[in-house]
């Protein structure tokens, strides 16, 4: 039987303090309505999630944790290149010009 809780030596422990403080922080300042216990949990479960799947680097973490406030991804979205356009869809039977 698999165990819920996980076991985290000291060294995880100091770097898990330290990114829920940067995350809070950058939070706090991202979210109009301030970081409460809701956020903190949510910030918290994130980065868990983050150190379970082996990640282990300050920022990426705290990067990784910041995706669960949308006021974070709006601002993400805002600096990501514009994504290229579909190529026009072809109908069920309908022939390709050539040089299309």
């Amino acid at each position: 039987m698999s165990s819920r809780y996980l076991r985290l030596d000291p060294e995880t422990v100091r770097l898990l303090d330290s990114c829920i403080a940067q995350a809070q922080h950058a939070a706090a300042q991202l979210h109009r309505e301030g970081v409460d216990d809701v956020m903190r949990m949510r910030l918290a479960s994130a980065l868990m999630e983050a150190i379970s799947l082996g990640e282990r680097d300050e920022e990426r973490l705290v990067a990784f944790a910041l995706q669960v406030v949308p006021a974070y991804r709006e601002k993400l979205a805002k600096q990501a290149p514009p994504l290229p356009e579909a190529p026009p869809r072809q109908r069920r039977g309908e022939a390709v010009a050539p040089g299309r």
